[in-house]
């Protein structure tokens, strides 16, 4: 769905489209194209109608399931801190996955920025920059770290609330996927990640959160992202997709669009009138 009316939508490139023959007079697509696949629902687009590919399932699945990788590392790191004795001591002593399940957890999100569906380009590159300087940032922490006392990122930036400038955009990214589908879905627990990612970077960063705040606020991170990743198998795959003719006609040349817009004013006028607002 569209975060916003009145912003350009997004250009990126689709998985390779199945294009079967099409006879259809009022379809704006190039002769002899189509995105309809025979023997599939039919979902009309802003700017034509469009079926759900075996191109398109694969890669929905792989976004949800990166989001899910998300959250089990969100849940492995935050572990420490329900059941360590010491969880901001930052030793030898924290477990040697922890750091394994952290750059997991981060290459996971990588692959969900990657494959979101958004109509809004500068948002999703904007995020994808917040992402690329946490990863550096996380990185930076990790050689810290190891150079110190050889504990993890997790239990470093615990005990260096400082380090949270490091890791924080990484986060702040994951925080607009957690927009971006709020706003979508209206999933409650994405708008209340929303605020509870920063609250609780920030609160430590602070220090204006107390140990008990602090972890309750974890917890309930862990709570929210269990949720929202679980629920993300619940929806169709047409809907994690969007309106895909946006992303078609996106991704056609200038001189392709023009033909585009022409054969829609000339052949499906209500649609063209949808297109261009009129």
């Amino acid at each position: 769905m569209q975060l916003a009316d009145g912003l350009a939508p997004s250009r990126r490139r689709l998985a390779p489209l199945r294009a079967v023959d099409s006879d259809d007079a009022t379809s704006p697509a190039a002769p002899s194209r189509s995105y309809v696949v025979p023997g599939r629902p039919v979902n009309p687009g802003l700017y034509c109608d469009w079926s759900v590919t075996d191109a398109d399932v694969a890669e929905v699945w792989a976004y949800r399931v990166s989001l899910s990788v998300v959250a089990l590392s969100v849940l492995a790191c935050s572990s420490q801190a329900f059941i360590a004795d010491d969880p901001g001591a930052g030793g030898g002593s924290d477990p040697l996955w922890l750091d394994a399940a952290y750059f997991t957890g981060a290459a996971s999100l990588g692959v969900a920025l990657r494959l979101i569906h958004m109509y809004v380009d500068p948002i999703k590159k904007f995020m994808q920059a917040l992402y690329v300087v946490g990863l550096a940032g996380s990185i930076g922490v990790a050689a810290l770290a190891s150079q110190n006392d050889g504990g993890s990122v997790p239990a470093y930036v615990v005990a260096h609330p400082a380090a949270v400038w490091a890791v924080g955009p990484m986060f702040a990214a994951l925080t607009g996927v957690a927009f971006k589908e709020g706003m979508c879905y209206g999933k409650a627990e994405c708008a209340l990640l929303f605020f509870v990612v920063p609250a609780t970077l920030l609160g430590h960063l602070t220090g204006l959160a107390g140990e008990g705040v602090e972890k309750g606020l974890l917890g309930a991170w862990c709570l929210l992202i269990a949720v929202f990743a679980a629920r993300k198998y619940t929806q169709e795959v047409k809907d994690d997709i969007g309106d895909k003719s946006v992303f078609i006609f996106n991704d056609l040349g200038e001189d392709e669009k023009t033909e585009f817009v022409a054969r829609a004013r000339e052949r499906d006028p209500a649609r063209f009138a949808r297109m261009t607002g009129e």
